[in-house]
């Protein structure tokens, strides 16, 4: 095969790896260990808006033909909001529903808010994949419902919703156009700025108290990992495999988190989510790589 396309998978892999152990990851830290959903959006935000500011700086004149309506826009469906959202709902969903219902509800909410915003209606083909895969988050959310988790349908709606304003956030991407590296910086340096002044004065103190081996753990997982190394690896993904080739990536993200939330966490996988994660990945293989939109 060639090198160039071996390189591509493995990058596009680690990046999907990385966003799948996320909610594994930010699940305890929300559940016993006495951080605050805000504490994490200060530690994702805060690293990576260093790291990525002298990106946004190179870019700043595709950044102002955006405009800064625009950019606050996407910060507000693609940024903090979206992710306290996310995290919220890791206080009450386990971390396999976090890692599985999110990312699934992505192309789903894409699809259907796809016809309004960029006038496209699904394929016959590919309505009845996402038809399968609304099925599939279904099944997993289940135990939500039916009592084995108590409470965690309300996590499980939170999460349904966090994946709806990503979808929008990505509908705005295409729709204006906008390079998605500089667009992440913009978002990111956006969020910074709005997080830092509320979380300094109510959290930091409560925070440094906690022990130094966990902040600096979360610091390391939610900056640097995934608000900069994930991005990076998957932007290069693009670059080596192509767009559609990329996506197909995005179904290592539900796979990676019920694993890794039942050898870390001890997170059972009861035979009706292995069904529904199943079901989930199948048919966004098949809305991938087979099927396509057609003109509204």
């Amino acid at each position: 095969m060639n090198p160039k396309i071996l390189l591509g998978l493995a990058l596009g892999v680690g990046s999907s790896v990385i966003w799948g152990g996320h909610a594994v990851v930010a699940r305890p830290a929300l559940a016993g260990q006495g951080f605050h959903p805000l504490d994490l959006a200060a530690f994702r935000y805060a690293p990576a808006a260093l790291l990525l500011a002298p990106l946004a700086w190179q870019a700043r004149a595709a950044l102002a033909s955006i405009g800064w309506r625009r950019i606050l826009l996407l910060a507000l469906f693609g940024g903090v909001p979206n992710l306290m959202l996310f995290l919220t709902a890791l206080v009450y969903a386990p971390a396999a529903h976090g890692g599985t219902i999110a990312p699934m509800t992505v192309p789903i909410a894409g699809a259907l808010l796809a016809i309004p915003l960029l006038r496209e209606w699904p394929s016959r083909g590919r309505g009845a994949a996402l038809s399968v895969m609304a099925a599939g988050v279904l099944m997993i959310g289940w135990d939500g419902v039916a009592g084995a988790h108590p409470g965690a349908w309300r996590g499980d709606l939170l999460l349904l919703a966090a994946g709806a304003t990503w979808a929008v956030f990505t509908l705005l991407l295409r729709r204006w156009q906008v390079p998605a590296i500089p667009a992440t910086a913009a978002v990111t340096l956006v969020s910074a700025a709005v997080v830092l002044p509320v979380w300094l004065p109510w959290r930091a103190a409560e925070v440094a108290a906690l022990p130094t081996t966990s902040i600096l753990l979360h610091l390391a997982t939610q900056g640097l990992v995934l608000g900069a190394v994930a991005m990076f690896l998957y932007a290069r993904a693009v670059e080596l495999l192509g767009a559609t080739r990329a996506a197909t990536l995005s179904i290592m993200v539900p796979v990676t988190a019920l694993l890794l939330a039942a050898l870390l966490l001890h997170e059972p996988i009861s035979l009706l989510q292995g069904m529904g994660a199943s079901l989930a990945v199948g048919g966004m293989l098949a809305a991938v790589l087979f099927t396509g939109r057609k003109p509204a």
